[in-house]
């Protein structure tokens, strides 16, 4: 079945509750450059280990 570009019909998973529409940004609470840094620098070595887990058990 395809779609029209400018066909508005949503899916039943791409459909938003009315109640998270509140009509003002979302202030999430700022954090610290360096906490945010040292968080990336996890996940970005974590997401290396993963890798690298995958390549040695896909041999």
């Amino acid at each position: 079945m395809c779609r029209r570009p400018g066909s508005r019909v949503s899916s039943p998973v791409t459909r938003r509750s009315p109640a998270g529409r509140s009509g003002r940004p979302v202030r999430l609470v700022p954090v610290d450059p360096k906490t945010r840094n040292r968080i990336m620098a996890g996940a970005l070595v974590l997401m290396f280990v993963v890798v690298a887990l995958a390549s040695a058990l896909g041999r």
